[in-house]
């Protein structure tokens, strides 16, 4: 029994710890806004976002960057999905395709780059687990089979 309470003690300290509106800044006084603005230039992200750095591989930094970023939204599944297909039309990606389901997938294009979002619903907890690949648009053309 004391090990039960002592497992749901840590459970709400975490939940709870994680709610906290108190602003992040680094040793230059930066918010974690400002931070991710530089290193992922013109992609908007969801308010209260954070970045699951074990997951992420960022190549460059601001509008050149490339490789994958794990995002865990605040929002759930349906309200990630609205604000990644909308942010991302407004800063001036095209939408390619997009798939919606529990697992959702949004394709954007813009200049020389291609970013594919996709977006799982992290269940009863409420938040959503997202994963924003970027890699530059391929040139090369296949060849033709007769």
């Amino acid at each position: 029994m004391n090990k039960l309470l002592a497992a749901l003690f840590c459970i709400s300290v975490t939940l709870f710890s994680g709610c906290a509106s108190t602003p992040m800044t680094n040793a230059d006084g930066e918010s974690i806004q400002d931070i991710q603005t530089k290193l992922l230039g013109d992609m908007p992200m969801p308010g209260g976002a954070k970045i699951n750095n074990e997951n992420t591989l960022i190549l460059g930094s601001g509008d050149g960057w490339a490789g994958r970023v794990a995002i865990i939204a605040q929002q759930n599944s349906n309200e990630t999905f609205t604000f990644f297909r909308d942010q991302f039309q407004k800063a001036g990606w095209t939408l390619v395709s997009s798939t919606k389901t529990k697992n959702s997938i949004l394709v954007f294009i813009k200049k020389d780059r291609t970013a594919t979002i996709e977006i799982e619903d992290a269940g009863w907890i409420g938040r959503t687990n997202v994963m924003l690949t970027v890699a530059p648009r391929s040139t090369v053309v296949p060849p033709v089979t007769k």
